[in-house]
């Protein structure tokens, strides 16, 4: 599912993967924000579908990239849940994979969807990842690359690769490949057959040019050395992007990568390499020319798919066919632990970068929704605390503040967040003159249309995803009592999360057209780099720059603060400066954090040394360390 492509690439760093429950998620190695549930996709949005849902997708996808919203918290919610110790890794054996969202295409690049990104990774290595500890990790790279500003304003960024790389058809992998990927995604992004590539090949904010100027390689392949014409905050997972085999990847056409046999052509540069794939599997094999580290420790590596059956996919993994499943929600985590065996596995969740939100359409000025007050107003109207417990009864409540999870290197715990306060929400709407039940306003003069204008909100959100069926009547019922009707649609998540071309105005909860009052949908993130720029700067209204400011939230002084951050280089600046950016969107409120989520894999006896990561990268960022254990 491309659901999010243009934005969740665009979205560097920012892993925005819609929520992977939405499937959208950056491609690998470019880390974003897609609308996600975990399952679903960047950072993108993530929104995984709950068959009963990518980045969404954004995740991761994103929005959702997953699929539903893990637990808030930061310990795993039940004893047992912790992974045992990893032992001593064995030789050979094969892990199944079970998932059941079905990917149109393994290349990174075409699409920003989770599984899309989960299904590419083992192959297709990046040159950095973001390990368990929610650490950037050098993978291709021999360590992490350094940004310096340069005297006319711009920066370098200079990448080291690992010696003695190969592609698994004995080609030398090195910096000239890294070169060659960037030039084939702007030669894309020029004939416009690849959305995916613009979060490579970025365009200035004003699309008048490309950031990078220039590329140098050292003689011995090992250093490429970028120069940017302008700073920009999300250059580390922009250089973590993976490499394509310019042997395979010819510069004057597009390459789908669509499940079946042709993919064992593909040269690899990571642990495995496609073997094969037919309408509901994958089959991967070790790659022996793999170096970056040790491993890989299994001869073999599938993935099976249950399309639109998340129910199957667990059935399978209580029975002991499939080893490792994911993009599910903390109601699956219950009702696995419930059912499993011990001599089978176990489930485990852990507090991962994803939130669960509302985006209000700020340009709906005929509902009162351009109107801060009445923004916040709705924020004030929601008791987040009951909808979890509702959601989760039985779990512990987590406040979620703002788009930073408590569990982000970027987060700041003094920003506060207004107090659930239904007095105080009638109070803003009255001082903003909408009164009545419905609401009506009554601020203008008789010949002033605005006396005619009703809010009653439209709740819009994925079609399929019990979860966000409950959250939004929830929803419904805290703004009925402030006086504000609403009314609840769904939409494919495909339509949904779609590029701005490729809907119409018409189109039901279209985001990138604004064919919406509220939607919900979930971000799967890697850090602030690029997300907040590309999520709230209004230069990314759709339909221009990166379409991805889906709230069409139009303020100077958050523009200001979001053209200070995208030209901040070090981690100090990025944190002083997103801080600042969270502090006015909680002023503003073009979005209501709902909740965190937490990300719930179930992980059979037999597979050794999985460890589970919070960000868009998933589970497979340690593949070639899986073993199995007896």
């Amino acid at each position: 599912m491309s659901l999010r492509t243009r934005r969740g690439l665009a979205l560097l760093l920012a892993l925005l993967f819609v929520a992977a429950a939405c499937t959208p998620a950056a491609p690998t190695g470019t880390p974003q924000a897609t609308p996600a549930q975990p399952g679903e996709t960047p950072g993108q949005p993530v929104d995984t579908p709950d068959p009963g849902t990518e980045t969404p997708d954004p995740g991761t996808e994103t929005p959702d990239p997953g699929t539903e919203t893990p637990d808030p918290g930061t310990e795993s919610p039940d004893p047992g849940t912790e992974s045992p110790d990893p032992g001593q890794p064995t030789e050979g054996g094969s892990i199944v994979i079970g998932e059941w969202q079905l990917p149109t295409t393994v290349n990174p690049y075409a699409s920003s969807a989770w599984v899309t990104q989960q299904a590419a990774a083992p192959h297709f290595a990046s040159g950095m990842v973001i390990d368990d500890q929610g650490q950037w990790l050098p993978y291709l790279l021999s360590e992490t690359p350094v940004a310096e500003a340069t005297d006319d304003g711009g920066m370098t960024v200079t990448m080291r690769i690992k010696d003695g790389l190969t592609w698994s058809d004995g080609e030398t992998l090195d910096g000239n490949d890294w070169v060659y990927t960037y030039e084939w995604a702007q030669a894309m992004v020029e004939t416009g057959q690849c959305g995916g590539c613009g979060g490579l090949a970025i365009r200035l904010p004003d699309d008048s040019d490309y950031y990078i100027t220039e590329h140098q390689v050292s003689d011995d392949g090992l250093e490429v050395t970028w120069t940017w014409q302008e700073p920009y905050s999300g250059w580390m997972g922009w250089a973590a992007f993976a490499p394509m085999p310019e042997q395979f990847f010819g510069m004057e056409e597009w390459i789908d990568l669509p499940l079946d046999a042709n993919l064992a052509n593909v040269p690899a540069s990571g642990p495995f390499i496609f073997t094969g794939a037919g309408a509901n599997r994958i089959d991967y094999a070790r790659n022996d020319q793999f170096t970056a580290f040790e491993g890989p420790y299994l001869d073999s590596l599938i993935r099976i798919y249950y399309p639109g059956s998340k129910d199957s996919m667990i059935a399978a993994f209580l029975t002991g066919e499939v080893d490792q499943i994911m993009n599910m929600t903390m109601a699956d985590y219950e009702a696995i632990q419930g059912q499993l065996s011990a001599d089978v596995g176990r489930v485990e969740a852990i507090p991962a970068w994803l939130y669960e939100h509302l985006e209000i359409n700020t340009e709906r000025e005929q509902k009162g929704l351009d109107d801060p007050n009445v923004r916040r107003a709705i924020h004030m109207a929601i008791n987040k605390q009951e909808l979890w417990e509702t959601l989760f009864p039985g779990t512990e409540y987590t406040e979620a503040c703002t788009n930073a999870p408590s569990s982000a290197w970027w987060y700041d715990p003094s920003i506060e967040c207004p107090p659930y306060d239904p007095d105080g929400a009638r109070a803003l709407l009255e001082e903003a003159g909408w009164t009545g039940t419905p609401r009506t306003h009554d601020g203008g003069t008789p010949d002033d249309p605005a006396d005619d204008r009703t809010m009653e909100l439209q709740l819009c959100t994925t079609i399929g995803n019990p979860t966000r069926l409950l959250t939004l009547g929830k929803i419904a019922q805290f703004l009925a009592a402030v006086g504000i009707p609403a009314t609840i649609e769904t939409q494919d998540a495909a339509v949904y999360f779609a590029d701005y071309p490729d809907i119409t105005d018409d189109t039901v909860c279209g985001l990138s057209r604004g064919n919406y009052d509220i939607s919900l949908f979930t971000y799967l993130l890697a850090d602030p780099g690029g997300f907040y720029y590309g999520t709230f700067h209004s230069s990314n209204v759709p339909p221009n720059g990166f379409q991805s400011n889906w709230t069409r939230i139009a303020d100077e002084e958050l523009d200001a603060a979001l053209d200070a951050l995208n030209e901040a280089i070090t981690e100090d600046e990025i944190l002083e400066r997103s801080a600042e950016v969270n502090r006015l969107l909680v002023e503003l409120m073009p979005e209501i954090p709902l909740y965190y989520r937490n990300e719930v894999a179930g992980i059979s006896n037999r597979l050794g040394n999985m460890k589970m990561n919070p960000s868009l990268f998933g589970p497979v960022w340690n593949v070639h360390e899986w073993y199995v254990q007896e």
